[in-house]
């Protein structure tokens, strides 16, 4: 098997896949055993990935988080009055001055297609192009020995 054709494998079982692509490879699995063997194998590490359902929250758990939140409001938390004036003129400057630039930025911003290569934005990359970059680094990691620190 090759590489692209098991990332389409892995992008048909995400549902990424285009429906006249999926329904080629679909043609392709009745005609060929060992695509089809691929294709089992691939579905059911697939379906050992699913996330386990959600636990409820810890009983008390809303009451600790409220009581941190209101401790952390008391008198003589730290807050904005107690730093020195020069602080607080520094980092009013600072806004305005963000606020200022990110106005005047959003006039003047370039066209993706003006920029040179690779400085436009790019669409994401596919779940199946990053689980097989993921895979590729696993594998081609040297292995560690139990215990060995890094």
């Amino acid at each position: 098997m090759n590489r692209s054709l098991d990332a389409e494998l892995v992008r048909w079982l995400a549902g990424e896949l285009p429906p006249d692509r999926a329904r080629e490879l679909a043609g392709r699995l009745a005609r060929e055993p060992e695509l089809a063997a691929r294709h089992r194998a691939l579905a059911a590490t697939w379906t050992e990935l699913a996330p386990p359902p959600p636990s409820p929250l810890p009983a008390g758990l809303a009451a600790r988080v409220m009581g941190q939140v209101r401790g952390a409001t008391a008198p003589g938390a730290l807050s904005w009055t107690l730093a020195p004036t020069w602080v607080r003129a520094a980092a009013a400057f600072a806004l305005a001055v963000g606020v200022a630039l990110g106005a005047g930025l959003g006039h003047r911003s370039a066209r993706a297609a003006d920029l040179p290569p690779g400085m436009g934005i790019s669409p994401p990359e596919s779940l199946a192009t990053t689980y097989w970059t993921a895979v590729e680094d696993a594998t081609s990691a040297p292995a560690r020995t139990a215990g060995a620190r890094p």
